[in-house]
């Protein structure tokens, strides 16, 4: 991981995420708790990205999946 501020920033997305995560809390815009948990969930999606590349989607509940909608029909009499 990057410590300092200067330099460019890596190609890599999730590097480039981190260096700025590290330097918001070097600037006190971020306490200590709040970049752990930041970097924490960084590296938690990079763990989730499917083996294609391409992110999941997410569900909508941790119940069952979502069913959609169907359209009553009216009653007629």
């Amino acid at each position: 991981m990057w410590h300092t501020t200067e330099g460019p920033l890596p190609t890599s997305p999730i590097d480039a995420a981190r260096v700025a995560i590290w330097r918001l809390f070097q600037e006190g815009y971020v306490d200590e708790d709040m970049a752990t948990a930041s970097l924490l969930a960084v590296d938690l999606g990079t763990r989730r990205r499917p083996g294609n590349g391409r992110p999941r989607r997410a569900r909508s509940s941790l119940g069952a999946p979502h069913q959609p909608h169907t359209v009553k029909q009216p009653i007629s009499a």
